[in-house]
């Protein structure tokens, strides 16, 4: 498997290297093409564009909030990202559900005009049922399969208890990217907040840094030990890859990691995660 991009937001939040600089590290480790995580608003579009020609690598897809959406649009199609997912949104019922699907749509048409389509990228708290009913389907069955597609993380799925193969088969066309992030342990789908709840707040310590409570940490700590070397976890990732291809043209593979591994930098973890798909997949 040589066509996998990699997921920009992998280097982790103390990478001290450039957005400029990330690009050119993911082409040495041997990676096709880039998913952005922002980073680019300060940096002129034909900085990126050379930077991704120089280190050979494409830029396929990127991970947007809702609020950035407009914004960030007509200068991603200028790097021919063709696939803008939001990353995460908070909606805890059935309703709220269709509430954010109607948020996609409404950027779907938009986005259109761009050549581009808008997705949503999921964790776990998305399989956390309303009713009997996982809040992803109602989420994907109120978008518009015209304008509107999905990145699936296989990671946060099997975390979830989700057959991320089954769960492709069951929205079939409608799957146009999937996160390679490999998972050790089936944890449960978390509740996700509402909508209409304020956003956590951290304090902000001397260094700039938010400071995390302790139950906070401990939870964090806790998911980064789900974060095995790929080919070691409980994904079946030929078959996943089967399943993604069989059902839609092009889909776009991507590399995430939420930790490392073993003691292990960053960067050796990334590089192995691509080594293994290539010798394997």
């Amino acid at each position: 498997m040589d066509n996998v991009n990699l997921q920009l937001y992998s280097f982790g939040f103390d990478c001290p290297l450039t957005l400029l600089e990330k690009i050119k590290k993911a082409g040495e480790m041997g990676y096709a093409g880039v998913e952005f995580a922002r980073g680019y608003q300060d940096i002129p579009v034909e900085d990126v564009k050379k930077a991704l020609e120089v280190a050979g690598v494409s830029a396929d897809s990127a991970h947007v909030a809702f609020n950035f959406m407009e914004e960030d649009l007509p200068y991603l199609a200028k790097l021919g990202v063709t696939f803008v997912a939001c990353p995460m949104a908070a909606f805890n019922t059935t309703e709220e559900a269709k509430e954010t699907a109607e948020e996609l749509n409404k950027f779907g048409k938009l986005a259109k005009e761009y050549g581009i389509t808008i997705g949503y990228h999921n964790h776990t708290g998305e399989f956390y049922q309303d009713n009997g009913v996982y809040l992803m389907d109602t989420l994907i069955e109120n978008t518009d399969p015209g304008t509107v597609a999905f990145e699936i993380d296989c990671g946060w799925a099997s975390a979830a208890g989700i057959d991320p193969v089954a769960y492709i088969n069951k929205y079939a066309g409608r799957i146009a990217a999937i996160h390679i992030k490999e998972n050790g342990a089936v944890i449960g789908a978390d509740k996700p907040k509402s909508r209409y709840d304020a956003p956590p707040k951290f304090e902000i310590g001397p260094d700039g840094k938010p400071v995390f409570p302790p139950e906070f940490k401990k939870m964090m700590e806790e998911r980064e030990k789900l974060n095995v070397p790929t080919g070691t976890g409980i994904v079946d990732w030929k078959a996943v890859k089967a399943a993604a291809d069989a059902q839609r043209d092009n889909v776009i593979y991507v590399v995430e990691r939420e930790a490392s591994y073993g003691g292990k930098s960053r960067i050796e973890c990334l590089t192995e995660d691509i080594a293994w798909l290539k010798a394997n997949l």
